[in-house]
């Protein structure tokens, strides 16, 4: 009795109830859903196109992917990035995604801005402007992307799994599409897949969140309802051939482990089978509900489960489709696992579940079980906007308006007949990763992408080799003359921190600072001598450390920690602190010579008043005390890299690892999973033959204590669980696509050459660096990964916090 009380209060206790949510059919075909909840003063928008991956056409797979991209560069009311930009700009968040059956775009925003958000998704459907000039661009980005999974083991495997899970049915292609077809994508194919699938009867809007319904129908109904609706039909889909046996598949990437991946034919959403399955899927191990975003390719299934026999690290992974999809069974072992054994476990697993009684109390706990993971499919007004949008558009909405009731009344029959029916040996595919070597060198996939990139670009014709010029007494400057804009950028590198309009403090290594300028090409006299104007005045000022920005203050402390004493103290003969001027742009080596005579006269000698003294104290925590309230504050991580070349491309690859921007095992967990932290920045200060490790992040007061726990867990588990081999290939291709990609305008390559010389003390070519980082082994990122955890925490909090 106390568990069926359970099972029925996951839904009394829900917070929003999709029960209560209205839907209706505009004129013009676009379905409209609307579900108040005033928890919090927000709005959620979902839009989705029935359209994804299974509609791209032969020869162009990735295409509704890739077209996704496009519906995020701008607009007729929204140019440039506007369709994104607004969104940030009051406070919003946004995004999108593409898979098998739809596309979705999202956001959340203040509630006032409702009507913003609608704007945004109005022009989306009808008036994107899609540039010709885009198209290369955005290409580029997608290839980053793909290449991106295709470092990933796991990702590679799944992707063999489906196109032979698969043998006619277009379920079978990967989203991200394959190389071959995104490099054949034209701006005509864009404009007529916009055409043919993104129109008001091939859409679902929903809206979830503090809003009046009446109004809220009113302005949707304002702003989509003289939409047209379009009349080009949607190519017919492919049926999947009867299965007439077991499937096989094998492939070879580089791996720590085997991997393995089971599939099997799962019903539709809509299908009368669909809840009993989420049930057998939770007698067999665990379940994550029926949310896609939620599921993140595979539910752990315990300690208890038969499959955790099988095998490490076992997984189940079912997604709610509009026809029969898969549920697949994922794990790892021992490169010299018997794989016959394995295999054998688990199908013991599943014709006991096909055979065997099923005991009522575990028929309870996997109901309640799933039921709790439909609670969290629900937790915000965006998981709710998500949950109705997905299934409308998929075509199973009253399954998800029933669903709880639906799990409820599954029977220990019922799971039988399921798991006898889809579950059998005879219907199943089977893909084995075996460890192995990648399929060509990393020299030699270097070589071939800086050549690619060079013919693409055709850049070799428009920049020229970086140059030295030396006067006598004055600082060197490093030249690079470049014909793909009449413009000309200036970057001067100061050692100590200075405070300038155009001074960015601590940004390519600590206690430093870069003072920019850019300007017409004509003009380039003149934005040197700003430069140097800037220089002279701001060295003239003292400037402190003890900074009330808790990141800058963060920044401070790490320059004194790691044992940097530059003399901050004002001092007029700026000059010796000036290391090294760059300077990129459409001008003749003459020209800079002669800026740097006329502007900044000679000096005795070229070092700079600097030391550095012992660094801090390894694992230990700093807090740091600002005097007034915060509304964030600011947590970091800092480590010192020992010397050497290897030994500090090792460690960037190690810290690419752990984390990267909004990714990484830190940056995922943090941010992804658990919302500590918005943004997390990585970077690897470079000092001579050595460098400093840097990590930090504004963290909102209350999650201080978990941020920081879990930055020290991370690092920790970079030695537990040490870098796979796809982890490191991964930075190692990141690293490589950086130094070619990342230096386009003259502002980005002059500060480029300045990161160049610091890391080699010269300029260096993508040929070079590459060459350089084929050098660094395993045993050289694993020594990295061993300094890291020679770290210090530091914390800058407000008044008032314990």
């Amino acid at each position: 009795m106390l568990i069926a009380a359970a099972l029925s209060m996951t839904s009394a206790l829900a917070k929003i109830d999709l029960a209560d949510a209205s839907v209706e059919r505009l004129e013009n075909g676009l379905t409209l859903i609307l579900l108040e909840d005033r928890t919090f003063p927000i709005v959620s928008i979902q839009t989705v196109y029935r359209t994804g991956a299974k509609d791209d056409p032969a020869g162009r797979l990735g295409l509704a992917h890739f077209f996704e991209h496009m519906a995020f560069r701008g607009s007729k009311n929204f140019p440039d990035t506007g369709l994104v930009s607004e969104i940030y700009a009051i406070g919003g968040e946004w995004h999108g995604y593409t898979w098998v059956d739809l596309t979705t775009y999202f956001a959340t925003a203040p509630k006032a801005h409702l009507g913003l958000l609608l704007d945004i998704e109005a022009d989306r459907m009808t008036r994107l402007d899609l540039r010709k000039e885009d198209i290369e661009a955005e290409r580029g980005v997608v290839i980053a992307e793909l290449n991106g999974y295709a470092n990933d083991a796991d990702s590679a495997l799944f992707d063999a799994l489906m196109a032979t899970h698969f043998l006619t049915h277009p379920y079978r292609n990967n989203t991200i599409g394959y190389a071959g077809d995104i490099n054949a994508i034209t701006h005509a194919d864009v404009v007529d897949f916009y055409e043919r699938h993104y129109a008001p009867q091939n859409a679902v809007i929903t809206i979830v969140g503090d809003l009046d319904r009446d109004e809220a129908r009113t302005l949707v109904r304002k702003k989509f309802g003289g939409i047209k609706e379009k009349t080009r039909p949607r190519a017919p889909l492919t049926a999947e051939l009867p299965r007439t046996g077991e499937r096989r598949v094998r492939i070879s990437a580089p791996s720590d482990e085997k991997l393995f991946k089971i599939a099997y034919p799962a019903p539709a959403a809509s299908h009368p089978d669909f809840p009993a399955f989420l049930v057998a899927q939770a007698l067999l191990g665990d379940s994550a509900g029926a949310n896609f975003n939620q599921n993140d390719w595979g539910t752990p299934v315990g300690a208890a489960s038969p499959l955790a026999k099988a095998a490490g690290d076992a997984r189940t992974w079912i997604i709610p489709t509009v026809e029969s999809y898969a549920f697949v069974i994922s794990g790892s072992a021992r490169p010299d696992a018997d794989e016959t054994v394995i295999e054998r476990k688990i199908e013991s697993a599943l014709a006991r579940l096909a055979a065997g009684d099923i005991a009522e109390i575990a028929l309870r706990d996997a109901k309640s079980k799933a039921l709790a993971a439909l609670a969290f499919d629900v937790e915000t007004t965006e998981d709710a906007a998500h949950q109705l949008a997905y299934f409308a558009g998929i075509g199973a909405l009253d399954r998800l308006m029933t669903l709880e009731m639906d799990i409820d009344a599954v029977t220990a029959n019922r799971v039988r007949e399921v798991a006898r029916e889809y579950l059998r040996a005879d219907q199943r595919t089977v893909a084995w990763l075996q460890p192995g070597p990648m399929p060509i060198t990393l020299a030699a996939a270097t070589a071939s992408e800086i050549e690619e990139h060079k013919g693409a670009a055709d850049r070799s014709k428009r920049l020229a080799e970086p140059a030295l010029i030396e006067n006598d007494g004055r600082p060197p400057v490093f030249f690079v003359r470049s014909e793909f804009s009449d413009t000309v950028s200036i970057k001067a590198y100061v050692n100590r921190r200075i405070s300038c309009d155009a001074c960015v403090a601590d940004d390519l290594a600590l206690d430093t600072t870069t003072i920019s300028a850019s300007a017409p090409a004509a003009d380039f006299a003149s934005a040197f001598a700003s430069v140097i104007s800037n220089i002279e005045a701001a060295t003239a000022k003292e400037e402190s450390r003890a900074s009330d920005d808790p990141l800058a203050r963060l920044e401070g402390e790490f320059a004194y920690l790691a044992g940097f004493r530059h003399d901050n103290t004002p001092d007029v003969q700026y000059l010796r602190f000036l290391q090294m001027i760059a300077v990129s742009g459409a001008i003749d080596p003459e020209a800079a010579e002669m800026a740097l005579i006329a502007h900044i006269p000679k000096r005795d000698a070229l070092t700079s008043d600097v030391s550095r003294l012992s660094a801090f104290l390894p694992n230990e925590d700093f807090e740091i005390r600002i005097d007034k309230p915060l509304a964030q504050e600011a947590v970091g991580y800092i480590a010192e890299t020992p010397p050497g070349d290897r030994r500090a491309l090792a460690t960037r690859i190690a810290l690419y690892i752990l984390s990267h921007g909004y990714e990484g095992r830190l940056g995922k967990e943090a941010i992804s999973r658990r919302g500590l932290a918005y943004y997390i920045d990585a970077a690897f200060r470079p000092w001579f033959s050595s460098g400093v490790v840097t990590l930090s992040a504004g963290v909102d007061p209350g999650k201080v204590d978990a941020f920081k726990a879990l930055l020290k867990s991370e690092v920790a588990r970079l030695q537990t669980e040490p870098p796979t081999d796809a982890e490191i290939a991964e930075a190692r291709r990141h690293l490589i696509g950086r130094k070619i990609s990342a230096a386009q305008s003259n502002d980005e390559i002059a500060e480029a050459l300045i990161r160049d010389v610091l890391a080699t003390g010269g300029p260096e070519s993508a040929a070079a660096f590459a060459a350089r980082l084929d050098q660094v082994t395993r045993a050289d990122v694993l020594d990295a990964v061993k300094a890291l955890q020679k770290g210090a925490v530091v914390t800058v909090r407000g008044e008032g916090v314990n």
